[in-house]
């Protein structure tokens, strides 16, 4: 049986050869959600609150994901299952985190979290993440770590935990304060002010990546954005001058008047049905 630190160099090694089949470089983020897709195997999220994810190996390559777990949660656990479809683990279910039973070290959980870390958040990747935004990886603040989780679609204690076990960037001490800080409070730490809404902190160096969001989520830009003449019911609606909120799923581009733009997928909150279908505007009779 492989030691800890060759399943790490082993996993570290397939996920970015998925990312170079998935044609992804190792310095932006990824949509697990699109590369699972390029990877041919169908992503459906459920309703399920006993699961986190699962992984079908037969007849088709599938991935289940339920719906009512967090969105970065949920990123983190298809980025788990894709590493059992590689590792060719076989048919694999994951229950919620709080359900699981202690029974020793699983080295084939332990190389698909190893995988799923190095997949969504390689080193490079968030190397060149802070360096663009002149922002210390070893002094990183709360509302730094908070966006650069936005960033790559994970967790605001995921980031933390990777940038310190996993690349070693980040002292112990600063992460353990880090870890104190509740992720909502970092939240408010980062935009400024104080909700219970779910806010994406964007900046203008989300330049190779979609802003991926949920109906009620709040949006908040670098700068007065502009929305593309959109006919029909809006997707998101002006709340303030650097302030959107999601209201209807669909994807629509914005800009602002630096010439920085992006596009905004949206989708239902707890949506359920495959992954592909998940920004599809709702047909009315």
């Amino acid at each position: 049986m492989m030691n800890r630190r060759s399943i790490v160099q082993m996993a570290i090694a397939q996920a970015f050869r998925t990312r170079q089949k998935g044609g992804y470089s190792l310095k932006t983020p990824v949509c697990v959600y699109d590369l699972a897709e390029r990877l041919k195997i169908e992503v459906r999220f459920v309703d399920l609150p006993s699961m986190e994810g699962m992984y079908i190996n037969t007849p088709n390559p599938h991935i289940l994901l339920s719906s009512l777990r967090p969105s970065g949660r949920r990123a983190f656990t298809c980025a788990h299952e894709i590493a059992h479809h590689i590792r060719n683990d076989g048919m694999r279910v994951d229950q919620v985190l709080e359900q699981k039973v202690d029974s020793g070290f699983d080295h084939t959980e332990f190389a698909a979290d190893c995988f799923a870390g190095a997949l969504l958040m390689p080193k490079s990747a968030v190397e060149r993440a802070f360096y663009v935004r002149d922002w210390k990886i070893n002094q990183c603040t709360a509302a730094q770590a908070y966006a650069i989780s936005n960033y790559f679609g994970v967790g605001y204690s995921t980031i933390v935990h990777h940038l310190n076990s996993s690349l070693l960037l980040l002292p112990d001490t600063q992460a353990e304060k880090l870890l104190k800080v509740l992720p909502r409070h970092a939240q408010s730490l980062a935009i400024g002010w104080e909700t219970k809404d779910t806010v994406w902190v964007v900046d203008r160096h989300w330049n190779d990546r979609t802003i991926d969001a949920e109906i009620d989520d709040l949006i908040y830009l670098p700068g007065n954005p502009r929305l593309d003449e959109y006919h029909g019911k809006p997707i998101v609606e002006v709340v303030s001058d650097r302030l959107l909120r999601v209201v209807r799923q669909g994807i629509v581009r914005i800009e602002d008047d630096s010439g920085w733009s992006a596009f905004i997928r949206t989708s239902k909150r707890a949506y359920v049905g495959r992954s592909i279908f998940r920004n599809l505007e709702e047909v009315e009779d």
